[in-house]
């Protein structure tokens, strides 16, 4: 795994992954594209979001659509790090099984999850499950065995 950054000017870089290319900018004003910070927590969501997918399909679990968010607090001082992540898991459609969805996500924030994984180490992540509009569980990421 590798990744390649070239600065361009003030805080504003591209970067190319496997080919693939976008930008990273830290600017506050008309930044051209997502912070570090802002790209960790869309690793997350993705990464994440890719075990629930999985684990849905394996257990025949029908929806419409599935959006995640990740919002991270962070410290005061420098160097400025999360404090906290939560996690929400935003599932839509008729006839959902609930103990399904919360099970996929109970896996993928206690189990399977690599990026979460690591993320926990430096701060506590909470997640909420959300089934139209509702929210149906709530817990805290762990990884006892990482």
């Amino acid at each position: 795994m590798i990744a390649k950054v070239a600065y361009k000017e003030d805080h504003h870089f591209n970067f190319e992954i496997r080919g693939m290319h976008g930008e990273i900018d830290v600017t506050s004003v008309d930044p051209k594209g997502p912070n570090p910070k802002e790209l960790v927590l869309a690793a997350l969501c993705g990464c994440t979001g890719t075990d629930v997918v999985d684990l849905l399909k394996k257990f025949g679990v029908i929806y419409e659509s599935l959006e995640l968010t990740a919002q991270a607090s962070l410290t005061d001082q420098h160097p400025k790090h999360f404090k906290s992540i939560e996690v929400s898991y935003y599932l839509r459609g008729v006839g959902i099984d609930i103990v399904q969805v919360v099970e996929a996500a109970k896996r993928s924030m206690h189990q399977y999850s690599g990026t979460a994984a690591m993320l926990a180490r430096a701060c506590p992540i909470t997640y909420k499950v959300h089934i139209n509009d509702e929210i149906v569980a709530s817990d805290s990421a762990s990884f006892a065995s990482y």
